[in-house]
């Protein structure tokens, strides 16, 4: 018989979870995660890459047959090899599904100190041409580029000030593209100030989901995210949430995590999980944050959801830290560069929103009927491209994918030691969370 040698995956990631249990997971293999229990922990231990695996077997007192076996199921997530044939995820030549940002409408009924966008409050909302001509360009994406699935963000301002404008839209966009058979996805990107019922049911009808944008609980909240009078938007909010949540429609947060709001992060961890709906902690870019005291609170609301998994939180499906991708992995941070971009309210298309009302040198738009929305996503530039050399060796560059590649500082996105860090208590959460569900009693019918 072949000598067998195994290779342990530069990328793999194993730990011990406590006395009993351990986790191990390739870096750079989708949903190749296990949880191990502490023979099979010791196995990989004890594989360094000379000795085959009989010699192995007869170090740990096992039968080669076993340790071979168990071996060829860790080979097929690349867990393990017999070879040094270790692959990583690969950008495929082509899309076929696509990802838009659209601003629909500079106008916005908050003043938020710290908005981003340029352009805001200074004109009105998309029109309907530019509405049907972006209804045109799918529907020559899906026929002449194989599309089969696209993705809508909108945007603003406050999308949801132009949400009648839209219906008729979506509707009829949502009918044109399946009839080609392309599924066709919105989700609104939104304070959730303004909600009533037409607007729900409308949502429940069409698929729409929303994402919610979230400082923290009560005054933490109030105080960055007021109304024009002065008065805070934090009990509206609330009571939207759950009206959404009650009607059955998909919403999520978004908190991003600044100087001002990390204290509050503890509150609004047991605030979100109590409502049970999927949220994700972005850390401000463009500005200093203090990591220590990031890492601090971050840590202590790690904590609450290591209780909450106890209690049968679904922690995986719930909650995401920043652009890292854990379980899918990927060649890339976002849709941008590859399959997708943002699109202003005239029509003008940008590699990424955070480049509208400024000249990045790429001026393009939707009514040039010479270009289709692939090759205008190529010509839009590649920033997702500049990555550091560190990045390109790093265990984690299939995880982290060097972060948004807007704000990448050196070809790195800043917070690269505190992913370092975070990364492995992730999959040590994730790793809780599995173990929960493998102790649960089986039902008895």
């Amino acid at each position: 018989m072949k000598t067998l040698i195994p290779r342990k995956s530069p990328e793999l990631l194993l730990n011990l979870v406590d006395e009993q249990f351990a986790y191990v997971v390739n870096c750079s293999f989708p949903n190749s995660f296990r949880v191990l229990n502490r023979a099979q922990y010791e196995i990989i231990k004890a594989i360094n890459g000379l000795d085959d695996v009989g010699t192995i077997a007869s170090r740990l007192g096992m039968q080669e047959e076993t340790l071979q076996s168990f071996l060829l199921m860790l080979g097929k997530t690349e867990i393990i090899r017999f070879d040094n044939g270790f692959g990583l995820p690969q950008k495929p030549t082509t899309p076929n599904a696509l990802n838009f940002w659209i601003h629909t409408t500079n106008a916005c009924n908050l003043g938020c100190s710290y908005c981003y966008i340029s352009t805001l409050n200074t004109g009105g909302g998309m029109k309907e041409t530019v509405r049907q001509q972006l209804t045109h360009k799918f529907v020559e994406a899906v026929r002449t580029r194989g599309i089969r699935h696209i993705r809508l963000r909108l945007a603003g301002g406050e999308p949801m000030g132009q949400f009648a404008a839209w219906t008729g839209f979506i509707a009829e966009t949502r009918n044109t593209l399946e009839k080609e058979g392309c599924r066709f996805d919105i989700a609104f990107i939104t304070n959730l100030t303004i909600l009533n019922e037409e607007i729900i049911e409308f949502s429940k009808q069409h698929r729409i989901s929303y994402g919610v944008s979230l400082d923290g609980v009560a005054t933490m909240h109030d105080t960055t995210r007021k109304f024009r009078s002065g008065s805070g938007s934090f009990g509206i909010v609330d009571h939207n949430l759950r009206r959404l949540i009650d009607a059955g429609v998909a919403v999520s947060v978004n908190t991003v995590v600044s100087n001002f709001n990390l204290a509050g992060l503890p509150d609004l961890t047991r605030y979100l999980i109590d409502l049970n709906i999927p949220f994700r902690y972005s850390v401000v870019r463009g500005e200093a944050i203090d990591a220590e005291l990031l890492e601090k609170y971050l840590s202590m609301s790690h904590e609450i959801m290591a209780q909450a998994i106890e209690q049968g939180w679904a922690f995986s499906k719930k909650y995401q830290f920043c652009d890292l991708k854990p379980s899918e992995l990927g060649f890339q941070t976002c849709a941008s560069g590859f399959s997708g971009g943002a699109i202003y309210t005239g029509g003008s298309f940008k590699y990424c929103h955070v480049h509208f009302g400024k000249d990045d040198g790429h001026a393009q738009t939707i009514f040039d009927e010479s270009i289709d929305l692939v090759e205008m996503i190529d010509r839009s530039g590649h920033h997702e491209d500049n990555k550091s050399e560190d990045c390109k060796k790093c265990r984690y560059r299939s995880v982290c994918t060097s972060g948004c590649p807007v704000y990448r500082k050196d070809g790195k996105d800043p917070q690269c030691s505190l992913y370092h860090k975070f990364i492995p208590m992730y999959y040590q959460l994730q790793a809780k969370e599995r173990l929960k569900l493998l102790r649960k009693p089986a039902m008895v019918p």
